[in-house]
């Protein structure tokens, strides 16, 4: 069998991802991350992760919940993708 983002070989799926996805469950459905209320170009701040408390600047949205920022990292700026929740406005 393969294995998908640490998931056990044999198909179980870890009761930390059960939960997470049952406290998004609103009447039947997943209510999905809000998008962050920025535009391209506007400053963010990265909420958790490896960046976490990062400055950086929010290129867009991504497919499946994903935002793409730009982060100054080794002298250039790199794109990083994030969840969406995972970034607010830098005010």
């Amino acid at each position: 069998m393969v294995g998908w983002r640490g998931a056990p070989r044999d198909g179980r799926v870890p009761d930390a991802l059960i939960e997470e996805i049952r406290s998004r469950a609103h009447k039947g459905l997943i209510e999905l991350p809000k998008p962050p209320r920025v535009q391209p170009g506007d400053a963010v701040r990265i909420l958790r992760g490896p960046f976490e408390g990062k400055l950086a600047i929010y290129a867009g949205m991504k497919p499946r919940a994903r935002v793409e920022v730009l982060l100054s990292l080794l002298g250039s700026q790199q794109r990083v993708m994030l969840a969406a929740d995972a970034v607010e406005a830098a005010l």
